[in-house]
């Protein structure tokens, strides 16, 4: 019975944590972040980018093999894509984007999107602790990402 309980209260833990709203915020970006309805729901805002730039989230340690979101500003469009870095140099893109676009915004200089990625993206367990790095913009020049501005703000995600 004890035992019972016990799994049930831990259960019971466990769904409450994976509700939480976790949060970031650093310059011109914020963003918050939770596990909802099986995805990763990402609200994200960039209050310095205009048109072409880009602004991106990355998933890992490092530059090497870290899963991307990448919010592309060009034509006073948004375009949001997905893919992965091998080192240092623009990410390799997903022939399908991995992103779904519940709401996505560009006005003036800000930036505001609603998206959603699976919890297995690419191959990665984002569910479990990873280290977030948040880029605050970069260029784009003839269609082509350029370097990111600024070094990338990192978040270790620790249980």
């Amino acid at each position: 019975m004890f035992v019972q309980i016990s799994i049930l209260f831990l259960a019971l833990i466990g769904a409450a944590s994976s509700q939480n709203n976790c949060k970031f915020s650093k310059n011109a970006v914020k963003a918050t972040w939770k596990i909802e309805n099986g995805a990763l729901q990402i609200v994200y805002s960039n209050n310095r980018i205009n048109n072409n730039q880009w602004t991106a989230i990355g998933f890992g340690p490092g530059m090497s093999n870290m899963n991307v979101i990448v919010f592309m500003v060009q034509n006073n469009q948004v375009t949001i894509r997905t893919g992965r870095t091998s080192g240092y140099g623009p990410p390799q893109f997903d022939n399908q984007s991995n992103v779904m676009s519940q709401m996505v915004n560009h006005s003036g200089s800000t930036l505001n999107a609603l998206v959603s990625v699976p919890l297995n993206f690419n191959g990665m367990n984002v569910q479990n602790c990873q280290t977030w790095n948040f880029v605050q913009s970069g260029p784009i020049n003839n269609g082509a990402m350029g370097i990111h501005t600024s070094r990338p703000d990192q978040v270790n995600n620790k249980k």
